[in-house]
């Protein structure tokens, strides 16, 4: 999300596994942002990309924000080089101030509860509705390409449309489309040029309609802004 929700091309993340198998590399999938739900499931690798990670580090999705909570998942296989050291002195040391804080772990169970009562199937069924829809704000010409997967997506907005140049970083585009939508009652995540969303996993058509609306009129104003300062001419 932080890099502007770049989708791998289709097998990318399989090639890599497999190079770092080939090369006794160990394979870590950051799921902080994919897993619990984001992308449907509860967790990514095996699921959507099909890979099988010897590991995985997850966070804020595990207690949907509502309680701060971490953690590291390590394959069996890493798991069993771990116990067959004989090294006198080998200790797997993994551990924090809070770690299996009780709260944390509660909050963490019954989110679980919750996605598996049907929250993980409605983020697979409206997620394809969630796309298309934000893939119509390509109609605006300061958009340049909107990605996305899952409950997840990018505008990203350019100087031109044919050449994909960005516009200036300096022209802090993404505030701009930000604070338009913050005062039509929408919060997105600017990143210089782009924008990035990720709304709640109950999320309903409706919901979707809204803010793709928003959006739209958010964008057409940073678009009368910067053509009013004679920085962009589309």
């Amino acid at each position: 999300a932080s890099g502007g929700v770049v989708v791998p091309p289709d097998g990318y993340l399989k090639r890599i596994r497999e190079i770092c198998r080939e090369n006794d590399i160990l394979y870590v999938s950051d799921e902080v942002v994919t897993g619990f739900g984001r992308l449907g499931h509860v967790f990514a690798s095996g699921d959507v990309f099909g890979i099988d990670p010897d590991m995985i580090t997850f966070a804020k999705g595990v207690t949907s924000g509502y309680f701060p909570l971490g953690g590291v998942i390590i394959s069996e296989r890493l798991l069993e080089e771990l116990r067959r050291s004989n090294h006198p002195d080998a200790l797997f040391g993994h551990g924090l101030t809070y770690t299996s804080h009780p709260i944390g772990c509660a909050v963490a169970l019954k989110n679980l509860d919750l996605l598996e009562g049907g929250v993980l199937q409605h983020a697979r069924e409206i997620a394809p509705y969630f796309q298309a829809r934000l893939k119509s704000l390509e109609e605006l010409p300061l958009v340049g390409e909107v990605r996305g997967m899952g409950l997840m997506a990018c505008i990203e907005c350019v100087a031109d449309r044919e050449s994909k140049n960005p516009l200036q970083l300096d022209k802090d585009v993404g505030k701009r489309i930000d604070a338009h939508c913050h005062e039509l009652g929408l919060l997105v995540r600017p990143l210089i040029n782009m924008c990035v969303m990720s709304p709640p996993l109950i999320i309903s058509r409706e919901q979707v309609d809204d803010m793709v609306a928003i959006l739209r009129e958010g964008i057409s104003r940073t678009m009368d802004d910067l053509r009013k300062e004679g920085v962009w001419r589309g």
